[in-house]
């Protein structure tokens, strides 16, 4: 039996779930967009928005057909969204201030594009010659002070996109004038009650159900304010874009002569450590899977799988996306078992931004940075506080070294701290092995 035929007979079903969770998918994706295209990149929101719902969509569209799991999600996911975000802001510091705002956007889109194309063809080869495993033998020390790291980016660019100013600039006393408190304050109040809402109820629908009553508080709260929605625009307590665009153009041949590969190369070590860790979520992601529901996955096809995908989206010029566990999972329990569903909800993230352009300029800011916030308190929760019970004192250690060496040094310096203690675990655990085998 096709899927044609089996369509007609659970069309009603289909349609609702894939549309509840494209539309949840839409949410967090628009957080992800507005972290990317925030304080220099700011004025090329509408363009950055298409970009990033037009890439998730193809990624849930290729994965779909290839998995080997047909409900299988693919989406972008937080902890390399966020180190592109900080990748893409340092290839904007590197270009030249001759640089026009075309070359600029082509380059920062190019850079973004590339890391897909090199992590693509990274996981693929993992999968093809079954080394799927491989990544198990990174230190999970590392990997945690990763993880911890770019949750505080995500809590950094929560912050800026609540202000709309670098982080860099914000004073502490703005925090407390009248005039930036609606602006921050919401955010931070609903980061707070995902946080603390998600780790007592574990119902897929919990967020998507907070996230509805949020945007209905948010506006109830300007009615009683005597808000309107345009002067909630000019107050820039909503995105605000004029014009939306909704799709995304790919690049032609004349772009290429305005890239700026100099600023591009400059960002090596991060679109490596985007690869190695896409690898690791992949692998964490397919198994969490595998436990809800009882089946077993072949994880080296799945690699292959997100690798086909991100090739092809790294040269379509679009942003890295791979099997999502926390949207698989919501797509299995809510009875999303068959491929249509996985394709609806890839629609949904073009006609949904398409039929309601106009309503997203006045989508509150507010949930957008604290969705960001969420995020990235949640990764900071697992491997700042929870870890000390899971990990030994050393482990723990090394984690809190690399994510303080973040937020008190750099990020870059953070990446090669973390790498150069990689290299020494696993050198010395193979010296280990020598000695102990001889």
């Amino acid at each position: 039996m096709n899927m044609l035929s089996i369509f007609p007979k659970q069309g009603a079903s289909i349609l609702s779930v894939g549309i509840t969770t494209g539309t949840l998918g839409v949410l967090f994706d628009l957080s992800f967009a507005a972290l990317i295209f925030s304080n220099s990149l700011s004025d090329y929101l509408s363009a950055g928005i298409g970009f990033v719902l037009f890439s998730a969509a193809a990624a849930r569209i290729m994965v779909a057909l290839m998995s080997s799991f047909p409900g299988t999600v693919s989406d972008l996911a937080a902890i390399p969204t966020a180190i592109l975000s900080w990748s893409t802001g340092m290839v904007v510091r590197e270009m030249p201030p001759t640089a026009t705002p075309e070359a600029l956007l082509i380059t920062v889109i190019v850079s973004i594009a590339l890391t897909s194309l090199l992590t693509g063809v990274f996981l693929w080869t993992l999968g093809k010659l079954k080394l799927g495993n491989i990544v198990r033998s990174l230190p999970n020390s590392v990997i945690g002070g990763f993880v911890a790291s770019s949750g505080l980016l995500l809590v950094k660019g929560g912050i800026e996109i609540l202000l709309k100013q670098p982080l860099d600039k914000i004073s502490f006393q703005s925090f407390s004038q009248s005039e930036t408190l609606m602006q921050w304050l919401p955010g931070v109040l609903l980061a707070l009650y995902l946080v603390a809402v998600t780790r007592r109820y574990r119902h897929s629908l919990v967020i998507a159900s907070s996230l509805v009553g949020a945007i209905a508080l948010f506006y109830i709260t300007l009615s009683l304010w005597g808000i309107s929605p345009t002067a909630a625009n000019t107050q820039g307590l909503t995105l605000g874009i004029p014009a939306l665009q909704t799709t995304w153009q790919l690049l032609s041949w004349p772009d290429l002569w305005q890239i700026n590969w100099q600023a591009i190369a400059s960002q090596w070590m991060c679109a490596g450590t985007v690869s190695v860790l896409t690898a690791v979520l992949l692998l964490m992601n397919v198994k969490g899977m595998e436990m809800v529901i009882a089946k077993d996955i072949d994880f080296n096809h799945e690699l292959k799988v997100a690798g086909s995908a991100n090739v092809l989206l790294g040269i379509g010029g679009g942003i890295l996306a791979f099997h999502s566990m926390g949207s698989s999972i919501l797509m299995h329990r809510l009875g999303g078992r068959s491929r249509w569903v996985t394709i609806i909800s890839a629609v949904t993230f073009i006609l949904l931004p398409l039929i309601f352009s106009s309503w997203l300029t006045y989508f509150p800011t507010s949930i957008l940075g604290g969705l960001l916030l969420y995020l990235g308190l949640s990764c900071l929760q697992e491997w700042v506080w929870r870890a000390r019970k899971k990990m030994s004192p050393m482990d723990y250690c090394i984690v809190q070294l690399i994510w303080v060496v973040s937020g008190v040094v750099g990020f870059l310096q953070a990446l090669a701290l973390g790498w150069a203690i990689a290299i020494g675990l696993l050198l010395h655990q193979l010296w280990h092995q020598f000695w102990t085998s001889n």
